[in-house]
């Protein structure tokens, strides 16, 4: 199959796409390098039969799924109807991945921490593609994509809930057992999410003839969590799989310790689930072939995992999420003033700074974030934090200025921010309130905070 496809290699398709190197081939579509947009930039072109009776609405899928956006979903550049050979094709330029899942679980598996970062950025997709009303409706390790140091999953085959998938070919044990008569669901790619999770970290696709007669087993050399998810996302009933929420909960760190008891109201569901899905950052290089860290253990080999250290975030945790504040009311309630013992007033004015004076950071409170959410970042991750700031330099209000890509680090910069207290600037000797910027960047050497004064 593939020689009767590399053939093709030097063809103009389209009067525009020329095929370059042929990437590989299913029992229905084949894949080549090609080249899109001016400047002109690596794409993937894919090549499916065309049926007549089902090409029209194929290309309103793919229209369709054009105006989606996430971060790590693979965008659709451009889609139409060609000919190679005597064959009536259709095909779909999309954004370009060096490599794929199934190409490196020949060679090892996932390490947990590969795993986990797979299986969030899973999520986040699936989340997004779900609350609008979608499934996937492929999910599986050839459709897990390495773009640069990102990934992401391919987006020719999302369709509408309930809509019939359109490839041709016997159903594979990653579509899920009702999938021929039920048609794509969010139940369905949670069957396959579990299937692939399982082969991640095995190098073994679960046996397909056996799941279709009850639960299949799943290996009892999984380590914590991805033993239990795996068990929950392929169940045989779907009212009975784990959603995207169930997931993200069980992936969640226990909470961190506090020096002092506290009054929690706790998160609603919901909340949980963003915040937990949200963690997503430029991630380690998933489809590397040598890791230094060392695979999940083989049948047989898998030894007791260490507890570890109850200052730490657990081995299979996403990144440590910030303690839960107290609700406004309580905040409110615990504002104490500075100590006059501490904080003596002088018995008269003390002539230090002139009738105009700029304002200055008393205490600065950096964000508390763990070594391990932060050896997650490629790069830096920005966040701008704007502050009211009363005469008596507390914060009064605090807004995201610009959040950037990750709502965990915006939450825990907001509340690091929220404690800083400031010695007021001075307007014809008098101290008046003031307004700040305080510019956060997180990487992998740790944080830094930079504030700048915007008023007055």
């Amino acid at each position: 199959m593939s020689e009767a496809w590399k053939q093709w290699e030097g063809t103009v398709v389209d009067g525009r796409f020329a095929l370059r190197e042929f990437q590989g081939s299913s029992d229905h579509s084949a894949v080549f390098l090609t080249f899109y947009g001016s400047p002109a930039q690596k794409a993937a072109i894919k090549f499916i039969d065309a049926n007549p009776a089902s090409a029209q609405l194929q290309f309103s899928r793919w229209e369709r799924t054009a105006r989606l956006s996430h971060p790590h979903l693979i965008r659709l550049l451009h889609w139409g109807r060609c000919q190679l050979g005597n064959a009536p094709m259709l095909y779909v330029v999309t954004e370009f991945a060096e490599e794929n899942l199934s190409q490196i679980l020949p060679h090892r598996p996932l390490t947990t921490t590969e795993t986990e970062y797979m299986l969030r950025s899973a999520l986040e997709v699936l989340a997004y593609l779900h609350g609008a009303g979608f499934a996937h409706a492929r999910l599986k390790p050839s459709n897990l994509l390495a773009v640069r140091d990102q990934l992401k999953i391919s987006g020719d085959t999302i369709c509408a809930a309930g809509e019939k998938c359109l490839s041709p070919g016997e159903p594979t044990v990653y579509d899920a057992p009702e999938i021929a008569t039920a048609g794509a669901s969010p139940a369905g790619d949670i069957w396959s999410l579990g299937i692939t999770l399982v082969e991640a970290l095995t190098q073994r696709a679960a046996p397909g003839g056996a799941m279709r007669q009850g639960d299949p087993a799943v290996p009892e050399t999984l380590p914590a969590p991805f033993l239990e998810i795996a068990r929950q996302c392929v169940r045989l009933d779907p009212q009975r799989r784990w959603a995207v929420s169930d997931i993200a909960a069980r992936l969640l760190p226990p909470p961190a310790p506090v020096q002092k008891p506290r009054i929690r109201f706790g998160y609603v569901g919901a909340a949980v689930i963003v915040l937990a899905l949200a963690a997503l950052l430029a991630a380690p290089k998933l489809l590397r072939r040598n890791p230094a860290e060392t695979p999940a253990q083989p049948p047989g080999q898998l030894k007791s995992p260490e507890p570890p250290p109850s200052d730490q975030p657990t081995a299979n945790a996403p990144a440590t999420m910030p303690p839960e504040e107290a609700s406004p009311s309580t905040r409110a309630a615990k504002k104490i003033p500075p100590s006059p013992a501490i904080v003596p007033p002088p018995a008269q004015p003390i002539p230090t700074r002139s009738d105009n004076a700029p304002g200055a950071v008393a205490e600065k409170v950096m964000p508390s974030v763990s070594h391990r959410s932060l050896n997650t970042i490629t790069g830096k991750v920005r966040v701008a934090v704007r502050l009211a700031v009363d005469k008596s330099g507390h914060v009064e209000h605090a807004t995201l200025s610009s959040p950037g890509p990750s709502k965990y680090f915006a939450d825990v910069a907001l509340s690091a921010a929220r404690r800083w207290t400031f010695e007021p600037p001075r307007v014809a000797g008098d101290a008046v309130a003031s307004q700040w910027i305080v510019h956060f960047a997180f990487g992998r050497g740790g944080v830094e905070a930079k504030p700048d004064q915007v008023s007055p």
